[in-house]
């Protein structure tokens, strides 16, 4: 048989009481440790002594575990801080009027070169562009913080329909002053420009002759004389004057026309005709001719690179336009004016015509449906604040908005 070597029993016996000195080893460990992380009775965390020279060596967090029995501002301060929303929610409606900032007007004698106020008013003005005021906004802190660059400038068709409601036709504004401070208080505009100089350019009202109105002959298609007119008038005579009258950047890129309905055609014929000095147009429910379809159509190059963004309203059976929408328009001053409840329904089509033109061209372009939307100040103030990001918050847009490209 062969022998064992046995253990010695006080060996034995020791080895028999290892697993309790190990155990208490653990035991004592832990109630140090707990004692290290234990809160003090002023609610704020201590550190022992021990909790630096035990558990190797470690040093032990003062910050308690997260499930703590009650709130601690204290403990709330030492936790990471998580990415804050908003101070509000950037939604319509927007606020009303000038929001801040400045308005100055510009005397029809220093744009048009003719006195209003005069009997005898000048045979070519009249008859071709009939003199009017402009109205120049300052963004709030114009005057305070001076920039190397100088402020983009935004011109606007239908300017007496941008700011104020109670001067536009239709008491309803598209509140741009407003949409355009509250982007930038929620910093979603370029931070290194500082809020654009808007320069609103009222339409004409009046018949230049009985049912022909001088908005549609100036903001018509881009073969009337009218619009070749109106176009030249705003890059030729305007703007050279807002650039030097005003601290603005004139480089086309910082250059920019909206408008909405044939504002929005107004827009782009500016764009088309004087691509050298404007950087992008928004046509917010536009209506276009054949002949600036055909133009972008067969010489879109001048369009490569610029910022152009498109909307349409509609019903399409997905939201029903009310019928109260008729008397949107009806107005003692504007009686020729029908409910323009329909016309954005009536207008995709020219729309969806002017995007296959675009991309023909390979010219890129932002474009929203508003499945519902109605044709009219109310409507456009929904969503001015998306096209004004678009033009001078970046590239980028909600993803809901479609970039053919």
């Amino acid at each position: 048989m062969p022998s064992f070597r046995h253990t010695p029993r006080s060996c034995r016996n020791w080895l028999s009481l290892t697993p309790i000195f190990l155990l208490l080893q653990v035991t004592s460990c832990f109630v140090k440790f707990c004692d290290a992380v234990k809160p003090s009775s002023s609610g704020k965390p201590t550190a022992t002594a021990s909790s630096t020279s035990n558990l190797n060596n470690v040093r032990v967090s003062s910050v308690p575990f997260a499930s703590t029995s009650s709130p601690n501002t204290t403990q709330r301060k030492q936790r990471p801080k998580l990415p804050q929303e908003p101070r509000q929610v950037l939604q319509p409606p927007f606020p009303n009027g000038p929001c801040g900032g400045t308005v100055l007007e510009i005397d029809p004698e220093d744009t048009f070169g003719v006195d209003v106020n005069l009997a005898n008013i000048n045979v070519l003005g009249d008859l071709i562009l009939m003199p009017r005021p402009i109205q120049i906004w300052l963004p709030p802190g114009y005057d305070d913080k001076p920039d190397v660059l100088g402020h983009p400038v935004l011109y606007v068709h239908d300017g007496q329909n941008a700011m104020e409601d109670a001067e536009s036709w239709t008491g309803a504004s598209w509140r741009l002053a407003g949409a355009l401070t509250r982007l930038g208080d929620h910093e979603l505009l370029q931070t290194e420009r500082p809020l654009p100089i808007v320069v609103m350019i009222p339409s004409a009202d009046g018949d230049l002759l009985p049912g022909i109105r001088r908005r549609h002959l100036e903001y018509g298609d881009i073969n009337f004389p009218f619009s070749q007119a109106h176009a030249d008038f705003v890059a030729e005579t305007v703007k050279p004057l807002v650039d030097n009258r005003f601290h603005t950047n004139p480089s086309p890129n910082a250059t920019f026309a909206i408008g909405s309905s044939l504002g929005g055609q107004a827009s782009m014929h500016l764009l088309l005709r004087h691509a050298d000095k404007f950087g992008g147009a928004a046509c917010l429910s536009p209506a276009f001719g054949p002949a600036i379809l055909d133009q972008v159509r067969n010489s879109g190059d001048s369009l490569r690179g610029k910022r152009i963004y498109l909307d349409i309203g509609g019903d399409q059976d997905e939201i029903r336009v009310p019928l109260i929408d008729v008397f949107d328009h009806l107005t003692p001053e504007h009686w020729w004016n029908p409910g323009y409840f329909w016309l954005d329904t009536q207008l995709q089509g020219q729309v969806t015509s002017m995007r296959q033109a675009m991309d023909q061209a390979g010219v890129r372009y932002k474009f929203r449906q508003y499945p519902g939307g109605r044709h009219n100040e109310r409507a456009w103030a929904q969503r001015i604040h998306i096209p004004l990001k678009y033009l001078f918050g970046g590239t980028n847009l909600r993803s809901d908005v479609v970039d053919n490209k």
